[in-house]
């Protein structure tokens, strides 16, 4: 039976988190080791109102790290070393402009916790979310350095398992690996395919 306020959602309450998906993060780093306290990072958050994932960034980063949020809505958070902007992330040279305020031209990490709005018809979801995924994958391969990592948000529909294929030609077949966090809930088709 779906709970919304299952173990994870009161787990964030109780630690001040603004959503419960910030456990997928911490499983996701505590398996993969995409980054720790001591790294000084540049990273660019995609589309992850409320914010939680920003929260977790701003908390596990060296303080002298800058970690830049782009959302649709409006994104806002008082941590010092996070940078809020209401900004389509697919628009390479704003996203660039506002990179450079920053004097940031390369990114160490990127995470996206994204997904489109459903309208829980599974063929055009599914197509939906593809759709905006590769959207945003010139943003990777225009700001991301080399050989950095990312973190992004896919669903196993039908054209799961290509896409990834994909991933691993351009990116390196060692490089792409794929993880379900025992936070997403059970009935989920969210999986996350991570950049190492």
């Amino acid at each position: 039976m779906f709970n919304p306020q299952d173990f994870y959602f009161k787990k964030a309450k109780k630690e001040g988190y603004k959503a419960r998906s910030v456990f997928k993060l911490e499983e996701i780093n505590k398996k993969f080791s995409i980054f720790n306290k001591k790294d000084k990072l540049n990273v660019l958050d995609i589309w992850c109102a409320p914010g939680s994932w920003v929260q977790y960034l701003s908390k596990n980063l060296n303080k002298d790290s800058k970690i830049i949020w782009l959302d649709l809505k409006d994104a806002k958070l008082n941590q010092t070393n996070v940078f809020c902007y209401k900004q389509d992330a697919t628009k390479i040279d704003e996203v660039k402009s506002i990179l450079k305020k920053h004097n940031i031209e390369k990114l160490d990490l990127i995470t996206s916790d994204m997904a489109p709005n459903t309208i829980w018809f599974k063929d055009i979801d599914s197509i939906r979310s593809l759709e905006l995924i590769k959207s945003t994958i010139p943003i990777y391969d225009t700001f991301l350095k080399e050989n950095w990592k990312f973190v992004i948000k896919i669903f196993m529909w039908p054209w799961y398992d290509q896409f990834v294929y994909e991933l691993k030609q351009k990116y390196g077949w060692k490089k792409i690996k794929t993880f379900k966090p025992n936070a997403v809930r059970k009935i989920s088709k969210e999986i996350y395919i991570i950049k190492i």
